[in-house]
């Protein structure tokens, strides 16, 4: 790097990095510590928004930066216009992910076109409207790993458009999931056998597999809780009130998932079988395909479940029954981080997971929008 990088560098280890989480219904914004031997959140604020709106596999988005400015704003509490600096998470929906494998040879080389090309194929998107980071991973055989993140250049210029309105220096983007990977490797004892992770957000669901050595591959399932609210409102005729009611308080999946005869006795139930089947259908897809690619594992060893789908009561037993594949949701498995000191009351671990995850990639550096493997 330049002298100048190498400034930049140093600054920002030096000062306050917070972290902005930009999720598809809410804005959190904190600082903390996850290293610590006693951690905690010094500071943490949310507001509910329904200006975020990013959909995977579409050429267009709603991003209303002017009025998530307004609410950033009110968020941060800026003091005598001073400028916050803030690493920036975004829904793993707002990007396009993908891994390539080339000779070991070729690594040394450039890249950029073997990933172009590969992005021009998959993505919904023309190649120019990306901005594009890859890491390498391991080599295996004469194979090198390239995994690659791209992300929209509009919805990158929207967000930095927000932030200085509303006096935020943008210090890094990245997907959510990396934080919550980097969350599960740190306080989650980690088997020989691969796990995966299931975080189920509005619009989407990354599904995520990992070993004691990191992240082996991610994918994002077309699939969100939205997806079963909507199914109750059409099945039942009611509002959206009543349908998250109906989700997330009232009983719709059963302790016992064998209990086929009760669990249609549910009338709510019967709205979302079918989107919930599918759903089943597509994590047991990707379970095969990670299979056939890497034969030589011969099981998983737990599905960890996080997001505000997780809240769904139940939907972990389902999950075990349908796949044979212990589930549970993160707050059991992170029982450790649960008393975290100033974490708020009325939020929970399931959505905070991707926000306290990034805690632990601090400090912050200005290039760390491919943190795709940093975890």
């Amino acid at each position: 790097m330049s002298i100048i990088d190498n400034i930049t560098e140093w600054l920002l280890s030096a000062s306050r990095v917070s972290t902005l989480d930009i999720g598809s219904n809410c804005l959190r914004w904190l600082y903390g510590s996850m290293n610590q031997q006693t951690p905690a959140l010094q500071t943490f604020r949310s507001r509910q928004t329904d200006a975020v709106h990013l959909v995977k596999d579409q050429p267009g988005h709603l991003f209303d930066s002017n009025a998530v400015a307004k609410l950033l704003a009110s968020l941060v509490a800026t003091k005598y216009g001073i400028e916050n600096h803030a690493a920036i998470i975004l829904p793993d929906q707002a990007f396009h992910f993908g891994s390539i494998h080339v000779p070991t040879a070729a690594g040394r080389s450039n890249l950029t076109p073997l990933l172009q090309r590969d992005i021009q194929k998959t993505a919904p998107l023309p190649i120019n409207s990306y901005v594009i980071k890859h890491e390498t991973g391991k080599n295996k055989g004469n194979q090198l790993s390239v995994q690659y993140c791209a992300l929209p250049t509009t919805i990158l210029e929207e967000v930095q458009r927000a932030c200085e309105m509303a006096r935020i220096v943008p210090v890094s983007v990245q997907p959510s999931f990396v934080g919550l990977i980097k969350l599960l490797m740190r306080h989650q004892s980690i088997s020989e056998h691969p796990s995966v992770f299931l975080h189920i957000d509005n619009e989407s669901t990354t599904m995520g597999i990992y070993d004691k050595n990191g992240l082996r591959t991610v994918n994002l399932l077309d699939f969100g809780f939205r997806s079963l609210l909507q199914a109750i409102r059409e099945g039942s005729g009611c509002d959206e009130s009543a349908a998250t009611q109906a989700l997330f308080h009232e009983p719709l999946l059963l302790d016992d998932p064998g209990a086929s005869d009760a669990q249609n006795e549910i009338p709510t139930f019967g709205a979302i079988e079918g989107p919930l089947a599918d759903f089943l259908q597509k994590i047991y897809g990707q379970l095969l395909l990670f299979g056939s690619e890497h034969p030589e594992e011969n099981g998983y060893s737990k599905i960890v479940i996080s997001g505000e789908g997780a809240l769904i009561k139940n939907l972990d037993r389902l999950i075990t029954f349908n796949l044979g594949i212990p589930a549970s949701v993160i707050s059991n498995e992170l029982k450790d981080i649960s008393g975290l000191t100033g974490l708020p009351a009325d939020e929970k671990l399931e959505t905070l997971a991707p926000a306290l995850g990034s805690l632990l990639l601090q400090p912050a550096r200005k290039d760390r929008f491919d943190r795709i493997m940093a975890a």
